[in-house]
C-alpha cells in the first residue's frame, strides 16, 4: 500500500540547517545571545529563517523575483472547495477526534479547509496532536485524491500558522505524502497546472527540499525550446528555488532565442537562475542583451534587479564584453546616490570579474561606503570583505576623510559585529587577508582564526581544508610581523597545505596538455637559463609560497658580476619562506613570472596580489624581476625576450 511508503519516506534531499556556533562563538569570546540560532527554526526554504521570536526574515530578492512571475489564471486552478468552516474549540476538538482512516480522501481535504480559518485565529499549527488522527486518514487514503483536492490541500497548508521546522510532527508526513503525490500525477499535467503546483511549493517554503520542483524541470528540459518566454521566466526561478542542479545547456539554448523579448525585470530573475545555481552564461548573445538592456534601463532600474544581474555577471566574466561592461558602468555611475550600498558594492565588484575599473566609480562607492560604515544594518560584515577585495585587487587608494581601509580594519574589531563574524566566519579570514596587502595586521583577530579548533570548525578538518587565506596569512606572519607571538599553523600542517596550494612547475614532457601560462613559463625559464648559462645556476621554488606559482631564483657575485650557483636552500622545505643567503658578496634575484590574471587588461599594471610578492621580496632580500605576459609576448625572437630579461637584471645592480 501506498501508505507504507508515505509513513516511512525520508526525503532524499532533507538537510537539517542546524546552526551550532558554540565552539566558534567560544573562540571568538561571543556571547551566544548576540546572534539567532536556525536550530529548529523553519528554514524550510533557505532564503526565509526564523527568529528566536519566530518572526520571519524575508527573502526579498525571491519574494521579488516571485511577484514578476507571470500567473495568468493559475488562481483558476487553485479550486477552493466549499465548506463550513469550524467556529468554536468543542466542535474543532470534536471533528479531529474521529477516526479519519476509513473516511473518504474528499471528507479529509474537506475538513483541513474547514478547521484553516479557526487554527489561524488561535495560531494552531498542524504539528499539533490533535491532529494525528487527521493525518492518519490522509496517509492511509492519500492514494484516492483528486488533482483538484491535491492541489487545494496544498494551498490550504500555505494558510495555516507555520510549524516549526519542516520536520515537525505530521508536518513533515504530510508535505512529504503530498511531494510524492504530486511527482506521480506531474506526468498528466499540462505545463500550467505543473507550474501552478511548483508555486505552492514555494509558497510552502519547502522548493528546496522537495522532489517535485527538481523532477519539474527535468521534465521541461525535453521541451525547452518550445516553452514560451513566461514559462522559461519560470523554470528560472524554480532553478533559483531548488540550487541543487546547473543550469542545463538546452534552457540556456532556448533563453537565446527569447532572452531580446524579456524586460529587466525577467531578466533579473533569470540571472538568479544562474547566480544560485552557481552556473555561468556561456553564450555571449545572452550577455550581451543584459547588458544592453541594463544600459537602457539605467535611470530606473530596480536595486533587486541590478543586484542580481551585476553578481551574475561578474560571475560569468565576459571578457569578451569587456567595452560594453564599462559603457555600462558609466552609465550607471550617474545613478550611485539612489542605488543601495549593496547594489553599489556588487558594481564595484563586477571589476573583479573583467580585470578592469572606472576610478571615478570606486571613488564614489567608496565615499558613499565610507558614510554608511558603522551602520550594520546597511553596511554588513560581507559587505566590508567585498570592498576590500575591490580595493585591494586593483591596489586603489580613493580620497575619503576618513581612510577606508583604516574604517574598515576598526570595523571589524568593533564588538557589534562579534555576531556577523559568528555568522559569516569564512569573511573574517578574507577581510584580515586582503589588509595584509596593504600590509595591515590584526594580531588580535589572526591569534584567534588561527587557532586549530577554529579551524577545523569552520573550514574542516586535515590539510586540504585550510584555505588560501589562512595560509597566506600564516606565511605573512614571518615576513611583516616577526614581533607576533599568537596561534600558528603547525609545521606539518603547514608542509601539507603548501602541497594543496602551490602548482606545479611546468615541464615539456608532463603528461598533462600545456595551457597558455605553462608556456609562458617555460619560455622564460629558456630565456633565464640562456642568459646564466646552466641549470645549475637557477633554483626554482616556491620560495613565498602563499602564492601559488614558483619563481626563479638566480644569484650574482658582486664582484665578478657572473652567475653563481644558488646556495643555502637545502634547509628549507615546501611550506617554509625561503630566505637567501647572503653574505654581503651576493647579490640574489628572484624573476616573477606575470601572467594575464595577474595584470590589469590591456595593461602591464600588476594587481595587488602581485605588487604584495614584489613587496614581499624585496623585504626578504631578493630583488624582484617583473616578466609581464603582455610584454615578454610582444617580443618576437629569443634575442628580443633575452635582451628584455637581461636589461632588468642589469638594471639590479
Amino acid at each position: 500500500m501506498l501508505r507504507h511508503i508515505f509513513r516511512y519516506y525520508k526525503p532524499k534531499y532533507i538537510k537539517y540547517f542546524k546552526y551550532k556556533p558554540t565552539l566558534t562563538a567560544n573562540i571568538l569570546n561571543v556571547n551566544s545571545n548576540l546572534f539567532f540560532y536556525c536550530e529548529s527554526n523553519v528554514s524550510l526554504h533557505t532564503s526565509t529563517l526564523y527568529e528566536t521570536n519566530r518572526e520571519v526574515f524575508v527573502d526579498h530578492e525571491n519574494s521579488f523575483a516571485y511577484k514578476i512571475l507571470p500567473r495568468d489564471s493559475s488562481d483558476s486552478l487553485v479550486n477552493k472547495l466549499s465548506s463550513k468552516d469550524v467556529t468554536s474549540t468543542e466542535e474543532f476538538n470534536e471533528i479531529l477526534d474521529r477516526n479519519w482512516r476509513d473516511s473518504t480522501i474528499s471528507d479529509i481535504v474537506n475538513t483541513f479547509i474547514r478547521v484553516k480559518n479557526f487554527c489561524k485565529s488561535n495560531n494552531i499549527t498542524v504539528s499539533d496532536t490533535r491532529f494525528d488522527n487527521l493525518v492518519d486518514g490522509l496517509m492511509d487514503n492519500c492514494e484516492h485524491i483528486t488533482d483538484d483536492e491535491l492541489i487545494s490541500l496544498l494551498h490550504c497548508l500555505t494558510e495555516f500558522p507555520f510549524v516549526e521546522s519542516y520536520s515537525a510532527h505530521n508536518f513533515h508526513d504530510i508535505w512529504s505524502c503530498l511531494d510524492d503525490l504530486c511527482c506521480w500525477k506531474l506526468v498528466d499535467w499540462d505545463i500550467e497546472k505543473s507550474f501552478t503546483v511548483a508555486n505552492i511549493w514555494y509558497q510552502l517554503h519547502l522548493g528546496k527540499l522537495c522532489d517535485y520542483i527538481n523532477i519539474l524541470i527535468d521534465r521541461c528540459v525535453k521541451k525547452a525550446t518550445v516553452l514560451t518566454k513566461d514559462q522559461l521566466v519560470n523554470i528560472y526561478f524554480y532553478l533559483n528555488i531548488c540550487r541543487k542542479r546547473p543550469v542545463d545547456f538546452e534552457y540556456e539554448f532556448a533563453l537565446e532565442q527569447l532572452i531580446n523579448d524579456m524586460n529587466i525585470d525577467e531578466m533579473a530573475v533569470i540571472s538568479m537562475g544562474y547566480f544560485k545555481t552557481k552556473t555561468k552564461i556561456k553564450l555571449l548573445p545572452i550577455q550581451e542583451a543584459i547588458i544592453n538592456k541594463v544600459m537602457q534601463h539605467a535611470k530606473d532600474i530596480q536595486d533587486i534587479s541590478l543586484t542580481a544581474i551585476l553578481k551574475i555577471l561578474r560571475y560569468s566574466k565576459p571578457f569578451k564584453l569587456v567595452d560594453k561592461v564599462e559603457k555600462m558602468t558609466e552609465k550607471l555611475y550617474p545613478e550611485i546616490d539612489r542605488l543601495s550600498d549593496l547594489a553599489c558594492t556588487h558594481l564595484a565588484l563586477l571589476s573583479t570579474g573583467v580585470q578592469t575599473y572606472n576610478k571615478m566609480v570606486f571613488q564614489k562607492i567608496s565615499e558613499k561606503f565610507i558614510n554608511h560604515i558603522t551602520d550594520p544594518q546597511k553596511i554588513r560584515f560581507k559587505d566590508i570583505e567585498r570592498i576590500l577585495n575591490v580595493l585591494t585587487m586593483f591596489n586603489f587608494v580613493p580620497k575619503t576623510d576618513t581612510d577606508i581601509f583604516k574604517a574598515c580594519y576598526d570595523e571589524i574589531h568593533k564588538n557589534e559585529r562579534i555576531a556577523e563574524t559568528v555568522k559569516y566566519p569564512r569573511c573574517l579570514a578574507c577581510s584580515l587577508n586582503y589588509l595584509s596587502l596593504r600590509n595591515m595586521y590584526s594580531y588580535e583577530l589572526t591569534d584567534k582564526i588561527m587557532d586549530l579548533e577554529y579551524i577545523i570548525s569552520v573550514y574542516g578538518k586535515g590539510a586540504k581544508a585550510i584555505p588560501r587565506e589562512i595560509f597566506s596569512l600564516d606565511r605573512c606572519i614571518d615576513i611583516d610581523c616577526p614581533d607576533y607571538t599568537g596561534n600558528r599553523l603547525s609545521p606539518d600542517l603547514k608542509y601539507k597545505a603548501a602541497k594543496w596550494l602551490t602548482e606545479f612547475t611546468p615541464s615539456y614532457d608532463q603528461w598533462k596538455k600545456l595551457s597558455a601560462i605553462d608556456k609562458l613559463i617555460l619560455d622564460t625559464i629558456d630565456t633565464v637559463r640562456s642568459i646564466v648559462g646552466d641549470d645549475r645556476f637557477m633554483f626554482i621554488h616556491h620560495i613565498l609560497p602563499h602564492f601559488s606559482r614558483a619563481d626563479i631564483v638566480v644569484c650574482k657575485n658582486k664582484k665578478t658580476g657572473e652567475f653563481v650557483e644558488p646556495v643555502g636552500f637545502h634547509n628549507y622545505i615546501l611550506g617554509d619562506v625561503m630566505y637567501p643567503f647572503n653574505d654581503g658578496s651576493l647579490e640574489w634575484f628572484a624573476v616573477v613570472v606575470l601572467g594575464w590574471n595577474n595584470t590589469i587588461k590591456d595593461t602591464n599594471l600588476c594587481l595587488g596580489h602581485s605588487l604584495m610578492k614584489e613587496r614581499q621580496l624585496r623585504k626578504i632580500g631578493y630583488n624582484p624581476v617583473l616578466v609581464i605576459w603582455s610584454e615578454f609576448q610582444g617580443l618576437q625572437s629569443q634575442v628580443q625576450r633575452k635582451q628584455y630579461i637581461s636589461n632588468k637584471l642589469m638594471l639590479k645592480q
